[in-house]
């Protein structure tokens, strides 16, 4: 089960900054109400790995978490890399995520209605399980506003994305792979799988956005964007994918 979230009707400003685009609010009311379980941190834990490992950062990396949940992915971050601004669109979960990083000088939390400065640029956008709660018009006009955001050479992280319709119970056994991977398959138990019957019955009702990398690649391309597709997936679900967009060498 994903733990970044961006959903919300506000929009986001700062003065003689971009206009934030709404945020799709269908999943507004499942994720106001989740708690936070042990699987959220192997999740980040997961996620940060593959992203040191496929992608690489340092401390002069600057990072956007975009849909950051309860905080756990730019926790582990911060104390890596030179600055991280979180944001995600629910308000319950920006109070978690503004308590997290609380003790990290170079970690600020983004608001739904302000502090996004409109100079910010970025080495990494991290996207990680969002696209799949938006709508397809409202995740066209986020990649305009992304595109600005980075910096040269900087690159757009879109993971977990949903090529096609999988069978929650799949996802449901490679979670339960990953919790005993990492010891703590009796607790996920316990704790998140009750969580999970919900979701998979908001998911029935309110469907993830499948996405099609051959719109993918016209939209970016039409940004000036090049798209890379990784062999796999940033995250433990290996039915999904993970994109990277880049500005072209040339173009830069």
């Amino acid at each position: 089960m994903s733990h970044v979230h961006g959903d919300t009707c506000e929009r986001a400003r700062e003065p003689g900054g971009p206009t934030r685009p709404p945020m799709e609010d269908h999943w507004d009311a499942y994720w106001n109400r989740l708690e936070e379980h042990v699987i959220f941190r192997v999740e980040a834990a997961d996620y940060v790995a593959r992203l040191e490992a496929a992608i690489g950062f340092d401390t002069s990396t600057r990072v956007l978490d975009f849909g950051c949940g309860f905080g756990f992915v730019a926790e582990l971050l911060a104390p890596s890399v030179a600055t991280l601004f979180a944001f995600d669109a629910s308000d319950h979960m920006r109070r978690r995520a503004r308590l997290r990083l609380a003790g990290y000088a170079n970690a600020r939390v983004l608001g739904a209605l302000a502090g996004w400065p409109s100079a910010l640029r970025f080495d990494l956008i991290l996207v990680n399980s969002v696209v799949q709660y938006m709508a397809r018009e409202e995740f066209h006009r986020w990649l305009e506003q992304w595109r600005p955001m980075l910096a040269p050479g900087g690159r757009l992280v879109l993971s977990d994305l949903v090529t096609h319709n999988v069978e929650p119970l799949r996802e449901v056994v490679d979670m339960l792979a990953l919790s005993a991977r990492r010891g703590c398959l009796m607790r996920v138990v316990r704790k998140a799988l009750g969580e999970l019957r919900h979701y998979a019955r908001t998911r029935r009702v309110r469907p993830l956005f499948r996405i099609a990398f051959g719109e993918l690649r016209e939209r970016a391309g039409q940004l000036g964007l090049a798209v890379d597709i990784l062999p796999t997936n940033l995250t433990y679900r290996n039915t999904r994918a993970t994109a990277i967009l880049s500005i072209p060498a040339a173009d830069r």
